[in-house]
């Protein structure tokens, strides 16, 4: 097998960590390069490990979109399925095997194979309020699923797995969804999208908070890969912000000005963050030293990263 390499690439997550913190950008996509090999630096090593870090909420969007996309399997399949079958079967289960491999720390030799909780590496979350944490992401789980199957079902329900997109994700192993613009690759994962006719429809779950501009604009990205990747036309793209846990949807289109206000976007971003690297060369994507990425302008903020301990001593010697 030939080396890998390290591509230039973009994303809306990549662009609001390098927005955030240039450091974190670095962090996530330079320094933990090479870090599972055996001869990488403790640097690397520890970067690559913290890289792989999840939080409980990010756990408990992973839960509930496994189970309310089985829910939907089943449905295709003939079978009606209640809210707790979804959570014992497929939720729960889930949230039980990530907790324990958090807990019991093999993400220690294999990072990228079990699951490490920033709570439990920061020693941020025990006790009594783990406890309670769990008992809260279950609930809020089970209330994603039961909502789905009351009102995301009824509208999606009579979608056949031949009009489904088939979409790469990270759990598949392997490269993940994207397309090239402008050069450029650019990271875009859909959660659910179909064809109806000349029709694009795409569906985000949201087990989490209400964000509307934020997810509009995310859901703009996804728009541009139909059309670049699908040859889709803008007037045929449905989109779709299904807010699991309270149960609403955020059905939409855009407008070519807005498309192009993404565009604009994703291009100045890109800019920014070639600035970054030797000679402005995104062929080579090789970077500054890190001392060039700053330090969050807000040290506050720094307590949630989960590069949180490389930065540490630097910030230290700024206080």
């Amino acid at each position: 097998m030939g080396q890998l390499k390290n591509t230039f690439s973009w994303s809306f997550s990549a662009s609001e960590d390098f927005e955030q913190c240039r450091r974190r950008r670095y962090w996530g996509k330079y320094g933990m390069w090479g870090g599972w090999d055996r001869n990488a630096t403790p640097e690397q090593k520890a970067s690559y490990r913290l890289n792989k870090m999840d939080n409980r909420w990010g756990l408990m969007g992973q839960a509930a979109e496994n189970a309310i996309m089985w829910v939907l399997k089943q449905h295709q399949a003939g079978k009606t399925v209640s809210v707790d079958d979804a959570w014992k079967n497929i939720a729960r289960p889930f949230m039980t095997k990530k907790w324990t491999e958090s807990t019991e720390g093999n993400w220690r030799n294999s990072p990228k194979h079990y699951c490490c909780l920033r709570g439990h590496y920061y020693k941020t979350l025990g006790g009594d309020e783990e406890k309670e944490a769990k008992r809260q992401l279950a609930a809020q789980i089970q209330n994603c699923i039961a909502n789905f199957i009351e009102k995301v079902l009824p509208r999606v329900g009579s979608i056949n797995p031949a009009q489904e997109f088939q979409i790469a994700t990270p759990e598949q192993g392997g490269d993940v969804e994207h397309f090239i613009y402008e050069g450029v690759k650019i990271y875009s994962i859909p959660d659910y999208a179909y064809k109806i006719g000349d029709e694009v429809h795409i569906h985000d779950w949201k087990a989490g908070k209400i964000k509307a501009d934020q997810h509009k604009l995310q859901l703009s990205l996804y728009a541009l890969w139909a059309i670049v990747k699908h040859g889709a036309s803008l007037d045929n793209i449905f989109l779709y912000v299904e807010y699991l846990n309270e149960g609403q949807v955020l059905p939409f289109q855009i407008t070519e000005q807005e498309l192009e206000e993404t565009k604009t976007l994703m291009s100045d971003s890109v800019g920014e963050m070639t600035e970054y690297l030797v000679d402005h060369d995104r062929e080579k994507n090789e970077p500054l030293p890190k001392e060039e990425w700053e330090l969050a302008l807000d040290p506050a903020s720094c307590g949630q990263c989960n590069y949180y301990e490389l930065c540490k001593p630097e910030l230290d010697a700024q206080e």
